[in-house]
Formats: C-alpha cells, structure tokens, sequence
C-alpha cells in the first residue's frame, strides 16, 4: 500500500470496508469529524470503538449531545465504547503483530455481540513521541491489509499541528480517501459550515475579532433567498455550538432580524441558555422577525445496541 490520495468524500459519504483520514485544523473541526463519524455508525447500528489518544472523549461527548445524539443510552449498551487515553498510548508500543491481535479481537468481540459492522477511529496524537523502530506508517500499512475483508470501517485523525509537513503527507499517501470538512469560515476559534442552503451552523466562539463574520453570512443568506424563486422565508442559523458569544454579537442578531421584510424569519435553533436570556434583554420577544426554536439538529434516530437474531 502506498498511492496517491484519489478520492475526497463528506462524513455522509463514508462506506463500510473505507479507510480514511483526516487532517484536522482547529479543535471545533476535530469535534464536527469524530462526532460526524460516530453518530453516522450509530445510526447504521454498527459497533464503535474510539481510541482517545488526544484527550478529546469530553469535547466529542459534548458535540454529540448538541447533534442530539442519545450518548448515554450508546454509552450504556456499549455500542459505544471509548478506549481511554492510557490504553491508548499504549498502541505505539506494542509490535506490528501484537496491534493487528488487538484490531482481530475487536473486531471478533463486536460480531460475536451481534453487531453487523465495526466503525474504528484513532487519533495517533501521542504517536509523535513512540518508540523509535516503529513508524506510524507501518502500523497503519498493516492494519489496512487486515481491514481487507472484514465488516469494519477506519477514520485516522490526524491534528495538523503534531507533525511535520513531511510527515503528515506521507500519513495521507496511506490512504486512498480522504475525509473534507468544507467550512465557510474557520479561524481555531469560530468555525461556520453551511448545512443545508439557507441553513447554517455557528460552532465556537464570537468575539470583537470576528462578530462582523455572523452579520456578514446572514446578509447574504438573505439576499440569496430574496433572490431565489423557491424559499419558505426562513433563514436557520443553528447555535448548538456556540460556546460564547459576546453582548455585541448577541444584539447583532436581534438588529439583523429587525431588518429582515415581514415575508422573511430569521430561526436561531439550540440557543443556549446565556444567550436567550441576553436576547431576551435585548427585546428578541418584539422582534417579529426572529424566532427561537429548540427543534433538534438531528431528528434521525437509530435503535442502540446490535441486531437481534430472528428465527
């Protein structure tokens, strides 16, 4: 194994038997990917076994229950299971052919559960710092030639910032698919993907450095929508993810909305509690205009736990 990488596929886009990876650029990307990845195994009832090597087990819990992912009840069927950064680490010192008898007995536990498919996920992030006489690239050779036939499914993570530019393209030369993200905007601190037209997803943070961003995207979706000859008028822009917003930006959105034509809304969904009552404050309850609505992200659920037999 050893190509060029020749195929780019979203989260939605990923199938059993795929090996790909990830180059990650901010921590609300990482999150939208592994959570993406996670949610999208669940609802296929597969098994998922996350290796937690960057520390990243609450972060990804947290952008799950935002996506309104049931997380407990997977967590208590052990659909999902999360291999703690301790054990985690400890991969890159086992030898090639003590790593490829732990992925064989993963992957022989989760069958023998009953579940049809398993979904793998590791972030190699302490693999900077592993033994020498062992490169990343072997493993991860190795482990896709076991891949080969069986029911399981591969995300490598990879954070930009842990390795060197040479090593990071010889990692994505492993893999034929690589996994795109596309944002609007994403600076490590706020990070804006379009989810649907007319539709928006708001993840992180909003300060003086970038408020004038969220106002500049809902213009324009407003003015894309004005434009457009079919549009039920409204303009989403969805705030599970935001994790702090100033007084500033919050009037923005009530400000924003006061200009919108009475045949047009502007819907913020999971609005955090900070924020509503800071809208409240700021007359968001006069604003015609502006709606809040609690309507969940992801309204697609899954059973938890394998399949059952049938006679």
């Amino acid at each position: 194994m050893g190509w060029q990488l020749s195929v780019a596929k979203t989260l939605d886009e990923i199938a059993l038997g795929d090996h790909v990876c990830a180059v990650l650029d901010s921590d609300e990307q990482h999150w939208e990917v592994a959570a993406g990845f996670v949610a999208s195994g669940l609802r296929r009832r597969e098994k998922i076994v996350y290796f937690d090597s960057a520390r990243s087990a609450t972060p990804l819990l947290r952008r799950l229950r935002e996506d309104n992912v049931d997380v407990e009840r997977y967590l208590r069927t052990g659909q999902l299971s999360l291999i703690p950064p301790e054990m985690t680490d400890k991969l890159w010192s086992m030898s090639v052919p003590e790593v490829l008898a732990l992925l064989g007995e993963t992957i022989g536990d989760a069958l023998a559960e009953g579940y049809p498919s398993v979904r793998l996920s590791d972030e190699p992030a302490t693999a900077v710092n592993r033994p020498r006489g062992i490169s990343l690239a072997e493993y991860d050779r190795a482990v896709h030639g076991a891949m080969q036939g069986n029911p399981v499914t591969l995300l490598c993570q990879y954070e930009r910032t842990d390795w060197s530019t040479a090593e990071l393209s010889e990692l994505c030369e492993l893999h034929a698919i690589e996994v795109i993200t596309p944002a609007i905007y994403d600076d490590g601190l706020l990070r804006i993907t379009r989810m649907a037209p007319f539709s928006t997803r708001v993840s992180g943070e909003i300060d003086f450095s970038n408020r004038h961003l969220v106002r500049g995207i809902i213009e324009k979706e407003l003015d894309r929508a004005l434009r457009a000859l079919k549009h039920d008028g409204q303009i989403a822009i969805h705030l599970e993810s935001l994790r702090f917003a100033d007084v500033t930006t919050i009037v923005q959105f009530v400000q924003a909305a006061e200009s919108f034509p009475q045949s047009h809304q502007l819907v913020l969904y999971g609005v955090q509690p900070l924020v509503r009552r800071v809208l409240d404050r700021c007359g968001a309850a006069f604003t015609t205009q502006l709606t809040l609505r609690d309507t969940p992200l992801n309204t697609e659920t899954a059973p938890a736990g394998p399949i059952e037999a049938t006679e």
